[in-house]
């Protein structure tokens, strides 16, 4: 049985990741599990979306996943087209589905729908992504944004929101 494969391994078989402006990191690296956690948010939103079908509203949660991969490829070297203004249209939806709701007075058990119980996993996801995040900025501070870490803010508690209506 042979001892070494006949190719040499790729950076990514040993371990290590190349992220652009030759930035060569360990695959353990804190900013490995922010852009995880952001990657696995994306999904959850989906699962989200795909709950929906063809609505105005998948279109929203469409809108919502997009703003994340531009979270994530701003973090791994790109430049991010996030605007102030998804923070802003954010906060505005979060507090017009408050409005429609008592006060929250107790800790909330997910599962009262489906579609609600989908909005609580987001909602955990999103706020585990914003403390990688923190934690990434840590030690890369240059790819973390402060808009970045307010869109992950807002985002949970407007996913908390969205939990609540269902």
């Amino acid at each position: 049985m042979p001892t070494s494969l006949p190719h040499p391994f790729s950076a990514g078989e040993t371990g290590f990741t190349e992220l652009p402006e030759c930035l060569r990191l360990t695959k353990g690296d804190v900013i490995f599990d922010a852009l995880g956690s952001l990657d696995e948010l994306m999904a959850a939103l989906g699962l989200m979306r795909s709950a929906c079908g063809p609505s105005p509203a998948a279109d929203w949660l469409e809108s919502l996943q997009r703003d994340v991969l531009e979270i994530g490829a701003e973090m791994a070297g790109g430049t991010s087209r996030l605007k102030e203004s998804a923070v802003a249209r954010i906060a505005a939806e979060t507090k017009r589905l408050e409005a429609t709701r008592p006060p929250a007075r107790s800790f909330v058990l997910p599962g009262a729908s489906e579609i609600s119980a989908r909005a609580h996993l987001a909602r955990t996801i999103c706020r585990r992504a914003e403390r990688d995040l923190v934690r990434a900025k840590d030690h890369h501070s240059a790819r973390v944004t402060p808009l970045a870490l307010a869109y992950l803010n807002r985002l949970s508690g407007l996913l908390f929101a969205l939990a609540r209506s269902e």
